[in-house]
């Protein structure tokens, strides 16, 4: 088992998530599932209690659950094999964390307080303040992408670059992955955010689509603080 695999777990990902895409219709994220419910109001038979973009959802935090479990593997088996001296290698030599991680960091979890405290004005129907956190959950993301770019430059700049060693090649696929899937919901937080100012747009109809979005914030908090507790420690 080597980082190949962890790549070739990744485009198997894109493959399931494409399909997944398709057969779900992902512009549920950006309606509410409330149509659903009031189907089963009216009687209507065959329909589901649970919104399909939410199943969608949950299938792709599993499938990138595993990919990025198998980065972690990954991670540890070729550290260890590049610390085994009986083997004639020893090429893993850690790197300096760029302080801005620790901000980066914090972002994060601001980034994903605002979302929290979006879903619950949108429950509260406080349009104001929906606006105001989606906003800020945003806008932190965005700064801890930001940060990611610095620690990135601030990397090569110590001569760390990608192929300058194992460790910090995995340094720099692990946040890039992880940074990708925040940018992939930074997408869909973008069509929620202009839906919202527009006025015409009753809260009730982009609901489930912050939910959703909050879910997967916290989800990628939890993979970053995981992987920033195995890059200090490691």
């Amino acid at each position: 088992m080597n980082i190949w695999v962890a790549f070739g777990a990744l485009i198997v990902g894109v493959i399931v998530w494409f399909f997944l895409i398709k057969h779900f219709s992902t512009r549920s994220w950006e309606r509410h599932g409330s149509s659903v419910h009031l189907r089963h109001a009216r009687g209507d038979v065959g329909e589901v209690s649970i919104p399909p973009a939410r199943i969608a959802l949950w299938v792709f935090l599993a499938v990138i659950t595993s990919l990025f479990g198998l980065f972690i593997s990954a991670y540890f088996i070729r550290m260890g094999h590049g610390h085994g001296t009986a083997h004639g290698i020893s090429d893993w030599h850690p790197i300096s964390k760029p302080p801005i991680l620790w901000f980066n960091t914090m972002m994060l979890v601001l980034s994903s307080a605002a979302m929290q405290a979006a879903r619950r004005a949108v429950k509260l129907n406080q349009r104001e303040r929906v606006s105001a956190y989606l906003f800020a959950g945003g806008a932190f993301a965005v700064l801890f992408l930001a940060g990611q770019l610095v620690a990135w430059h601030r990397l090569t700049d110590s001569g760390y670059g990608l192929t300058s060693g194992p460790a910090s090649a995995f340094f720099y696929v692990l946040t890039g992955v992880h940074g990708l899937h925040l940018l992939g919901g930074l997408g869909v937080w973008l069509k929620t955010a202009a839906r919202i100012r527009a006025r015409a747009t009753e809260l009730i109809a982009v609901r489930l689509s912050i939910e959703l979005c909050t879910v997967y914030w916290h989800y990628l908090l939890l993979v970053w603080l995981v992987m920033f507790a195995l890059l200090l420690s490691t």
